[in-house]
């Protein structure tokens, strides 16, 4: 109790010192000279920046009580559905001819596993990130809670078969599959090898190599390496044949007979004509074909991936697009004096189509409905603020258009970033706020958009 009241005479004590000597400034300053209009306007453009304490409490009282009284009634609301909520229509997409092929990543981290278990803790799976998200401001769209598929295990193939069903009747045309391979052991497998084990999961579907190191920078805690990617020639050239089961499968995505393959990070690639030229010989010799290889185009790596080795380029949003985004951080309050992450304007980068500027040769084009990754990084996320279903449709149409009319490219190629990422909240999944609005637009897009 001792040590309390001290402190407070101590604090009373600073505050009256601190007074004292603004009043002596204060006074000296009056006396300068200056133009009284001067002085006046300068003191007020002081006080708008550095307001008197009693004016200080009161504004940041009248705030928080605001900020209070709508982030309780945002809680509240979380049990309910949204007036934005759309339900799943009865009318199904039927693809024709010329009308394009969307790929949308697809992540397999639903499903524990042994080595995440060992990383993470038992059972603990991407749907752990999801369920622990908070709103770090009113209006922000946290936590991401899933609709009809709920917290779904994908090592039930039902799951993935209703996945498919939505995904097909909606214009999706394939799976991306991020591939986790590490010099010879996979990762997060099971999802993937159950789907090519069952002839009646029919739908097509290709690999995009995950090629990077993994670090619990995943969820936001430190930057230490738990599973490497070893980055020498020999390493990447073995990596080929694990995929050969893949590429053989009928199911598998093919341009002009030659299978489908992404690689995530180009950057990392060593030696790449060396690398690329290596995986072509083995895959024409173990007769899949000459693989069509597409490096995603970076947002720190600036490099034409055309004269290295690959066949085209992609977009990887939001790292593409990141550069042309207006960031709105200072505009909102948070809930957390914490709080240490980038707020970026949705609404902005479609309005003025901030998307177009990326330019390449051979440049397939992709999208994000929607980008927070709160989930995994609490308080130090990258959201982009003001998403939704017809925002998104937007931007889908205008690439869409733009790619109906490129002759550069071999296939009429979107691809979507994601089908199921909950940990970033980007994802086509119905959930309980939207529905299947975002499915809905999907299909809408392809609709209006076709000749």
């Amino acid at each position: 109790m001792g040590e309390k009241n001290h402190g407070d005479f101590e604090a009373g004590r600073c505050t009256s010192m601190r007074s004292s000597l603004y009043n002596f400034l204060y006074r000296i300053y009056l006396k300068l000279p200056l133009p009284k209009n001067l002085k006046d306007e300068f003191i007020l453009s002081i006080r708008r920046v550095w307001p008197k304490k009693d004016e200080t409490v009161a504004l940041r009282t009248k705030l928080n009580d605001e900020m209070a009284s709508q982030y309780i009634q945002q809680i509240l609301s979380i049990p309910y559905k949204s007036k934005e909520y759309v339900e799943l229509a009865a009318d199904i997409y039927e693809r024709q001819a010329g009308d394009p092929l969307l790929l949308a990543y697809y992540l397999p981290q639903y499903h524990p596993t042994p080595d995440n278990d060992e990383w993470w803790g038992r059972g603990v799976t991407e749907w752990h990130n999801v369920s622990r998200a908070v709103p770090q401001y009113p209006g922000h769209y946290q936590p991401r809670l899933p609709g009809e598929l709920g917290y779904y295990d994908l090592r039930l193939t039902e799951n993935i078969a209703r996945q498919i069903e939505l995904a097909r009747t909606h214009g999706i045309y394939g799976f991306a599959y991020y591939y986790y391979w590490f010099d010879g052991k996979r990762l997060l497998d099971r999802p993937l090898d159950a789907f090519l084990n069952d002839a009646n999961l029919d739908f097509p579907f290709c690999l995009c190599w995950a090629n990077e190191s993994w670090t619990r920078r995943f969820d936001g805690n430190s930057s230490e390496v738990i599973m490497v990617q070893n980055d020498s020639v020999e390493s990447y050239r073995d990596f080929i044949e694990s995929v050969k089961p893949y590429f053989a499968d009928k199911r598998y995505i093919r341009i002009q007979g030659r299978p489908v393959l992404i690689i995530y990070r180009p950057s990392f690639v060593p030696d790449s004509q060396n690398v690329l030229s290596y995986w072509r010989a083995f895959c024409q010799e173990a007769g899949l074909g000459n693989p069509y290889i597409i490096g995603v185009k970076e947002n720190t790596f600036e490099r034409d991936l055309l004269p290295v080795g690959y066949d085209a380029q992609s977009e990887f949003h939001p790292g593409t697009v990141f550069r042309y985004c207006k960031e709105i951080t200072s505009e909102f309050h948070f809930m957390d004096d914490n709080f240490r992450g980038t707020i970026l304007d949705y609404a902005d980068l479609v309005k003025n189509k901030r998307y177009l500027k990326s330019k390449g040769r051979k440049l397939y084009r992709a999208i994000m409905p929607m980008w927070d990754n709160t989930p995994r990084r609490i308080n130090k996320p990258v959201i982009y603020e003001g998403a939704s279903p017809e925002l998104y449709k937007e931007w889908l149409k205008d690439i869409l258009r733009e790619t109906r009319g490129n002759s550069e490219l071999e296939a009429p190629f979107v691809f979507i970033n994601a089908w199921n990422e909950w940990g970033e909240s980007t994802y086509l999944e119905p959930d309980r706020k939207y529905g299947y609005a975002y499915l809905q637009a999907t299909k809408e897009a392809i609709l209006e958009t076709r000749e």
